[in-house]
């Protein structure tokens, strides 16, 4: 109870609230009246969203009786783990350390926790590797990752799912797609060709573009978030996504379009192609989406070209420079 005697909701602890996905999630949870502690390893370059109370910390560096301590001392009915190692970091060490370590401990300090908590885990649809002859993604497949970060992306869902099935803790994993939408990474594709052309959109500078994917917008990605968290149960693993593959020379040209740049003015500067792909060894085929509809009530409500009016909303005016480099894959950063 507050001062007042009201009754107050138990608040959502979100760790990555400084990323992509986690600052979309904090605000998709302050619109529906949750109290949120923004967990955050640093403090983050943009001011969170509204309402959010603040915690730096670092989970991998912190002690995992003090992280246990901690997370209990916050009394959450939720926690929302949408940080982990980038697709930036190249050491493996590093990678283990963000997407399984990181994961073993709050699966471990979410389990001690006294009175009900569901965990959500943001899980990445490069999970599934290579699956030749399927339309479609669905969660029944195994996972078959071949990139480093892939697998461990992998290795830390399935500390989630089999911790569920053990029955020590409430949680589920939302396998998402590419995701874009505001404040989209300077380091993804489409997040970087945007804060360049923000930066000089007389000079387009492009790496090599290639592939299908299936492409989310991270609003909607909350929106799954807040219906897992909403839902009386939940499934071990469900895919995120618009459910429809895109190539991604046409999802470039429509960013092209939204900011305006012509073409026949404008330099086109092709970049080089990568010594080693990122995406490498992933399929084209979008995700199946059915459970997510019948489980948790949630189907995607925005189109490629509404994410990508709202990234080139978010940065048009930004002063921040541009990165060296940029991903080839249009894969998303969450962390």
């Amino acid at each position: 109870m507050d001062p007042e005697g009201r009754a107050v909701r138990p608040p959502a602890v979100v760790l990555g609230a400084g990323g992509f996905v986690g600052r979309a999630v904090c605000a998709a949870l302050r619109e529906a009246g949750r109290p949120v502690v923004a967990v955050v390893r640093r403090p983050p370059d943009r001011a969170l969203p509204q309402g959010c109370r603040t915690l730096t910390l670092d989970i991998v560096r912190t002690d995992p009786a003090t992280l246990a301590a901690e997370l209990a001392s916050l009394r959450p009915g939720v926690v929302v783990n949408a940080a982990g190692a980038l697709w930036s970091v190249t050491r493996d060490d590093d990678l283990t350390a963000g997407n399984i370590t990181l994961v073993e401990r709050l699966v471990a300090a979410v389990a001690a926790t006294e009175g009900p908590v569901r965990l959500v885990h943001i899980g990445s649809a490069y999970e599934y590797g290579s699956h030749p002859g399927r339309t479609r993604l669905a969660e029944s497949l195994p996972g078959r990752p071949a990139g480093r970060y892939a697998r461990t992306k992998l290795a830390g869902t399935r500390v989630v799912t089999d911790a569920v099935a053990e029955g020590r803790i409430d949680a589920v994993v939302l396998r998402i797609a590419v995701s874009v939408g505001p404040f989209a990474s300077p380091h993804s594709l489409l997040g970087g060709i945007a804060h360049r052309i923000a930066e000089r959109p007389d000079v387009v500078r492009l790496p090599v573009i290639g592939g299908v994917r299936d492409v989310v917008d991270v609003r909607d990605v909350a929106a799954a978030v807040l219906s897992a968290v909403r839902a009386h149960t939940v499934p071990p693993l469900v895919n995120v996504g618009s459910g429809v593959g895109v190539r991604l020379t046409e999802a470039v040209d429509t960013l092209l379009r939204i900011t305006g740049t012509d073409p026949a003015t404008a330099t086109i500067v092709p970049g080089p192609e990568p010594a080693l792909r990122r995406d490498a060894g992933i399929g084209e085929q979008p995700l199946d989406i059915g459970l997510a509809r019948r489980e948790l009530g949630w189907v995607p409500v925005r189109t490629l070209a509404d994410a990508l009016q709202a990234l080139w909303d978010s940065v048009r005016h930004t002063t921040t420079a541009s990165p060296s480099t940029i991903a080839a894959d249009g894969e998303s950063i969450h962390g």
